[in-house]
């Protein structure tokens, strides 16, 4: 995390990161949704654990949590980045994970996610991805995001969407291809949104 300006109001980007859709080069890429996402939650984490232990604040950490970007958005959509302006419209952008849904679906709340743009950006996704250029744990991500925002159709649908990656084989393996029949983080992601789906979350 870069300080951009120090004159009012401060603002800080993230950049130099390989977001978890693999699809941008981290030396021309920032502020991507979802990582944006992750560093203040990480940020607000780490203030808590100083703060359990009797330490002072760390002024650095508080300013880069408190300025940090805006999550990016055009036409009523998350942009997959704030230098990805044609995240809807580039077809090699709409493969691997739709990695934009995890800022509401996998994380903790952190008041960065608008629920109407981000059930927006879920609408295009659902509708637009290539979803057989995926990993196993997209299936459970977009369940995960769906049930957030009150989509419990949904859900079920995107947990059992007909698309290679999301085979479990008979010994309960998420299976992508010949070459990767054990993947731990679709087996992971499915628990997770199971027990989301079940017992709820925080919000």
């Amino acid at each position: 995390v870069s300080l951009v300006s120090d004159t009012a109001p401060k603002k800080y980007k993230l950049s130099g990161v390989i977001p978890a859709q693999e699809r941008f080069k981290p030396e021309e890429t920032f502020n991507p949704t979802y990582e944006l996402v992750y560093w203040k939650w990480a940020l607000q984490v780490a203030e808590k654990w100083r703060q359990r232990l009797h330490l002072p604040i760390n002024q650095e950490w508080h300013d880069a949590m408190y300025y940090l970007s805006d999550l990016p958005i055009k036409d009523d959509k998350y942009l997959f980045a704030e230098s990805a302006t044609e995240s809807y419209t580039d077809p090699k952008l709409k493969t691997d994970h739709p990695s934009v849904l995890a800022a509401l679906g996998v994380m903790p709340m952190t008041g960065q996610v608008n629920r109407r743009i981000m059930k927006n950006t879920f609408n295009w996704i659902w509708d637009h991805w290539d979803w057989k250029d995926t990993w196993g744990w997209d299936f459970p991500m977009t369940a995960m995001t769906a049930t957030r925002l009150g989509m419990p159709e949904k859900a079920i649908d995107a947990l059992l969407m007909p698309i290679k990656t999301n085979t479990y084989l008979v010994n309960g393996q998420n299976y992508q291809d010949q070459r990767l029949r054990l993947y731990l983080p679709g087996n992971g992601g499915l628990l997770t949104a199971m027990a989301m789906m079940v017992a709820g979350y925080d919000g």
